[in-house]
């Protein structure tokens, strides 16, 4: 991006304050999270972006984010959906605080150069439910890259509750169930380095190659819930100037600065990208770069990973030209689409929370499908064998399932 040399690390401030705010969380918080090392004790869930570092996991979970969903209207041809997920495994009847410190963004591309043209911004202005939550935009960022400030407001809310802004957006932002499935427990079997318990010293990677078959797979995310934002607007809203239909879509999440405006500590568009090929110790400095910057360095852990696998160079060259950089592309012009579609030019793109981007992933870097590719195949990795979950699902907005 133009201002890469803008970024920098969140000042050390930030992550102070938030961790004593996290320190001085009620009594019936601390309660919670003991019940949540209780379930990680006895199952070590993490999930597409889950506890994607330490700091986030134990300092800032509000700000952690899991999954980005981007796809057509199934109740308005000429709108689309725009979802994130953030805060994970939060247990049936807890109810996690929000924190009012952190902006969360969807950040749209529209015209093919993965720097932001439009922002839309979000803010819960309180701990718990109801309070009200600020939206901003669709807009022009008033800069772009790591560093935020805060456009003009279009609409106001309540967490848990469905609104409307007067600009033409439907929004929630609340409690939902997890969309995502995976069979977590055995991916870590596989590559335990991806597990942030497991770190400094992970055991060996590939000791175990084989998901479980199916009837023994397990939905490691089945009983966990998530907070979410979702908006459903008219496509309109976010076709660029040159009127190709397409966007490249990531979201992130900012804390404020001594210097006034918001530093990003997290950035998240494809799933699994980081997860799978990335070093666990390596996903901070990603999360602190913006698409374009990190796209060497993304590309880079792509073909080692490939490589330490014993797969050819084709495989790389694949993944590296769908997935960077690292956003999720849609195209507006199209009615429908399947995960990947925009950049194979098929169709609209995007992704849906029932599409199976593990067994997507898993079946290109494992085994044959897109390349042809057959050397070096380890079939008893190209699928974990979980499928969706109906009870994560709604066929109405907001479209993801009701909370456990």
């Amino acid at each position: 991006m133009t201002i890469k040399n803008m970024m920098f690390s969140p000042p050390q401030q930030s992550r102070q304050q938030a961790l004593i705010t996290w320190l001085f969380r009620t009594t019936a918080t601390c309660v919670a999270v003991l019940l949540l090392v209780i379930f990680w004790a006895v199952l070590p869930a993490r999930a597409s972006d889950h506890q994607d570092t330490t700091f986030l996991a134990t300092q800032l979970t509000a700000a952690d984010l899991t999954d980005l969903y981007v796809f057509e209207s199934p109740t308005y041809p000429t709108h689309l959906v725009l979802a994130m997920d953030f805060d994970p495994l939060i247990v049936s009847g807890e109810q996690r605080p929000y924190d009012p410190a952190v902006l969360y963004q969807f950040k749209i591309d529209n015209t093919g150069d993965y720097i932001e043209d439009l922002v839309l911004q979000f803010q819960v202005n309180g701990t718990s439910s109801p309070s009200p939550v600020t939206v901003r935009g669709p807009g022009r960022p008033s800069v772009v890259g790591t560093t935020s400030q805060l456009i003009a407001e279009s609409g106001t809310g309540t967490l848990n509750q469905t609104f409307t802004t007067p600009n033409g957006l439907k929004v929630f932002a609340g409690l939902r169930k997890d969309p995502f499935f995976f069979d977590l427990e055995q991916f870590f079997q596989i590559l335990p380095d991806r597990n942030y318990q497991f770190q400094p010293n992970p055991p060996a990677p590939l000791t175990v190659v084989s998901f479980r078959p199916p009837g023994q797979a397990q939905d490691t995310l089945a009983p966990f819930n998530v907070h979410s934002i979702v908006v459903e607007l008219p496509r309109k809203l976010l076709v660029g100037s040159n009127r190709t239909g397409k966007i490249n879509v990531w979201m992130t999440t900012s804390t404020p600065t001594t210097a006034g405006g918001y530093a990003q500590v997290e950035r998240l568009a494809v799933p699994a990208l980081n997860e799978l090929f990335m070093n666990f110790q390596a996903h901070e400095t990603s999360n602190l770069q913006t698409p374009t910057a990190d796209a060497a360095n993304q590309s880079n852990f792509i073909q080692s990973f490939v490589q330490t696998i014993g797969r050819p160079q084709g495989i790389a060259d694949a993944v590296i030209s769908v997935a960077i950089p690292d956003a999720i592309q849609a195209d507006l012009t199209k009615p429908s689409g399947t995960y990947f579609g925009a950049q194979l030019g098929q169709n609209f793109g995007g992704r849906r929370p029932t599409d199976d981007v593990i067994d997507v992933t898993a079946s290109v870097v494992f085994g044959s499908a897109v390349t042809g590719i057959t050397q070096g195949q380890i079939p008893n990795l190209t699928s974990d064998n979980v499928g969706p979950n109906p009870a994560s699902f709604r066929s109405t907005f907001p479209y993801l399932g009701d909370p456990l």
